[in-house]
C-alpha cells in the first residue's frame, strides 16, 4: 500500500536555489487525482529514460504530450530540454513542501 505523502531527498544541485543538496521534500501522491500539474509546480517524477528519480518544476504544460519538466539549475540539470515532455504518469506526485 503506498502512502498518501511520502518524503524524499534531493541529491544534486539541479533545483538549486529552491531546494539544495541534501534538502528533504514531503510530497502529496493525491494531489493530481483531482486537478491537473500547473505552470510552476515542483514535482518528483520517474525518469522517462531509465530508473532514476527526479524532483523538477513544471515550467510548460501541453495537454495530451505531456510536462515539460525542468530544473531551476539549468547549468546542471537533466531535464524535458534533454528527454522532451514527461506524461502524467510519470508524476509521482506534487512537493509540498521541503525540510532542511
Amino acid at each position: 500500500m503506498r502512502f498518501p505523502v511520502s518524503l524524499f531527498r534531493v541529491e544534486g544541485d539541479s533545483m538549486e536555489p529552491s531546494l539544495h543538496n541534501g534538502d528533504y521534500v514531503v510530497l502529496n501522491r493525491l494531489s493530481y487525482l483531482l486537478s491537473t500539474p500547473k505552470k510552476g509546480d515542483i514535482v518528483v517524477l520517474k525518469s522517462p529514460v531509465g530508473e532514476a528519480i527526479f524532483i523538477k518544476r513544471i515550467t510548460k504544460t501541453s495537454g495530451r504530450k505531456g510536462y515539460f519538466v525542468e530544473g531551476d539549475n539549468k547549468k546542471h540539470s537533466v531535464d524535458s530540454r534533454h528527454f522532451g515532455p514527461v506524461s502524467i504518469d510519470r508524476v509521482l506526485g506534487k512537493v509540498i513542501f521541503r525540510i532542511k
